[in-house]
């Protein structure tokens, strides 16, 4: 993610652990989560977005509604590989 060209000149002071969907495409075509617990990176995405969007912008309810969906879409994703 280009936080300067974006213009997020506060993102680093802010996010201390940056996760972007990028970073994520990237670490999967490395093979870089052998299970699905690791793709909970997107957790980090999300919620990253969420501290650094205030409560009541339109990216900060976005990804409150993408987190949400997230979560019980990965329980059943996770109780199926535990399963196999």
């Amino acid at each position: 993610m280009d936080v300067v060209g974006m213009g997020l000149h506060d993102y680093f002071q802010i996010i201390r652990h940056p996760m972007d969907l990028g970073t994520m495409k990237s670490k999967l075509n490395k093979g870089l989560y052998p299970s699905p617990l690791e793709f909970a990176d997107i957790k980090l995405t999300f919620n990253d977005a969420l501290l650094y969007n205030p409560k009541g912008h339109e990216v900060h309810k976005l990804i409150d509604q993408f987190l949400q969906l997230f979560e019980g879409l990965f329980c059943l994703a996770f109780e199926k590989y535990e399963k196999q």
